[in-house]
């Protein structure tokens, strides 16, 4: 087998091809977007699943303010208990910084067990907008 010289002056042999650089080359950019490409979806998912549970947090919080709120009122300072007349159970939508697009509602019932009134108050509480809303329902009983 004789050895000819190329056009850039290495020897090739005759009759063969070359250009497997071309081909590892091509399989590197393809596996590299590849890569790039994962690297971006598990961003933009852990972006929605950060800006979800800031939401949740939201949420409960508000609800658990709501519910404190209505013990509040039931169960007033230096007063007798309350009836469940006295809980605010309008629908509450929040607009200062801190809670701006939150709705919060309290719900009240009374039972009497063996003579002695007991109070469940239910707090629901939802926060968000557009794609990421999130709801949180917190429930208590107390009694006299």
């Amino acid at each position: 087998m004789s050895l000819k010289p190329h056009r850039d002056g290495l020897l090739s042999a005759p009759g063969r091809q070359s250009g497997s650089a071309l081909v590892i080359a091509i399989f590197v950019v393809l596996l590299g977007s590849l890569i790039l490409l994962a690297i971006a979806r598990l961003s933009t998912s852990s972006g929605a699943t950060l800006i979800y549970e800031v939401q949740g947090q939201r949420s409960y919080w508000l609800a658990k303010s709501t519910l404190d709120l209505g013990f509040v009122q039931l169960f007033p300072l230096n007063q007798p208990a309350q009836s469940c007349a006295a809980v605010n159970t309008s629908v509450r939508n929040w607009s200062s910084n801190d809670w701006a697009g939150c709705q919060s509602q309290l719900t009240c019932s009374e039972n009497t067990i063996d003579s002695k009134k007991w109070y469940r108050l239910v707090s629901t509480a939802q926060c968000g907008d557009g794609d990421f809303i999130t709801s949180r329902v917190l429930s208590a009983e107390a009694s006299e």
